[in-house]
């Protein structure tokens, strides 16, 4: 019997956002009905909504702190928005994961938080140092649509054996499953990647801006890229003109989905990841030029990343 299909085992899910309420709901639908579970969400309105909609799906109780939900898991499963929320979260002297007090067994944490590769592996080696359990990263891809219906990738980086036991707690809440390497290799995994969407958005961006100041339906130069050399995801699931991708953030003139705030955070954590390793990135200082404006201009802060869309449909000077 695996960890996941064991009814005892008792799991502790910390951040209830954007993110963690499909994951948590997800984990809730597909652990066993008797298995507990028990969430820490600071803000009151969000955990009471999640408590009241999850109840059809099984019991989960609420806990006051991080410590607490340590005493009453085995698998703990934190969401957070940054680094220092992390780190707070694991080390907090009062509050924090690593003051609960051990148990007979291991609790395994697991941390899908996309954050700075070093402040993860350090909580990691703070987690080994404390004798409390295990730790791997584990972000994820697929945004709230994914988050909701179980289909994330997520991107794990930690030991053989830690990363076999969390397989299946981690399918639960997603599709496909990557154990990228040791620990912090789940993390640079996802910042690439984001990185890329991002020069992607840029691209497809500029393509159908492209297409339709020469007059071609954006549909159907959609419908091209999409069987041609030029699909991506942004072209595809998420083209940032109006009417081409039905469900996209553009549908919903960007509001909600994976934030401009949000993207530009990770592409900082790529470019700085890219300086680390001494990788040459021609193009990013010219995407962080676009999402730097982004995050000051109102068309698009607080919006979708793919807003950005506006600022070549509008024929802005970007400064790069």
């Amino acid at each position: 019997m695996s960890i996941a299909t064991d009814p005892n085992t008792r799991y502790g899910f910390i951040g209830i956002g954007q993110m963690g309420w499909g994951m948590a709901m997800n984990l809730r639908q597909k652990i066993p009905r008797e298995a507990k579970m028990v969430i820490c969400e600071i803000s009151e309105s969000r955990r009471n909504q999640f408590i009241q909609e999850v109840q059809s799906k099984g019991t989960v109780t609420v806990a006051g702190s991080p410590k607490e939900v340590a005493e009453q898991s085995d698998v703990v499963i934190t969401m957070l928005p940054k680094g220092p929320h992390v780190r707070d979260v694991f080390t907090n002297k009062e509050t924090g994961l690593l003051t609960a007090t051990p148990g007979e067994a291991p609790i395994h944490f697991i941390d899908c938080s996309t954050i700075e590769t070093a402040t993860s592996v350090d909580v990691g080696k703070q987690v080994a140092q404390s004798g409390l359990g295990t730790f791997i990263d584990a972000p994820v891809s697929g945004g709230p649509n994914g988050a909701n219906s179980g289909t994330l990738a997520l991107m794990v980086g930690g030991s053989e054996e830690d990363w076999e036991r969390a397989e299946p707690i981690l399918h639960m809440m997603g599709k496909n499953i990557f154990h990228c390497g040791p620990s912090g290799a789940g993390l640079a995994t996802k910042q690439i990647n984001n990185y890329l969407s991002s020069v992607c958005t840029v691209g497809v961006c500029e393509a159908m801006n492209m297409g339709v100041k020469y007059g071609l339906d954006p549909k159907k130069l959609a419908d091209v890229i999409n069987v041609s050399s030029g699909r991506c995801y942004n072209s595809l699931d998420q083209n940032p003109v109006k009417g081409v991708t039905p469900g996209s953030a553009s549908e919903k003139n960007f509001v909600g989905g994976f934030s401009v705030e949000l993207c530009k955070g990770v592409l900082d954590m790529a470019v700085a990841l890219g300086e680390q390793v001494g990788a040459r990135l021609v193009l990013g200082d010219r995407v962080l030029a676009i999402y730097d404006k982004a995050l000051k201009d109102e068309r698009t802060r607080g919006r979708d990343s793919r807003s950005i869309y506006k600022f070549f449909a509008d024929d802005d000077d970007i400064e790069l």
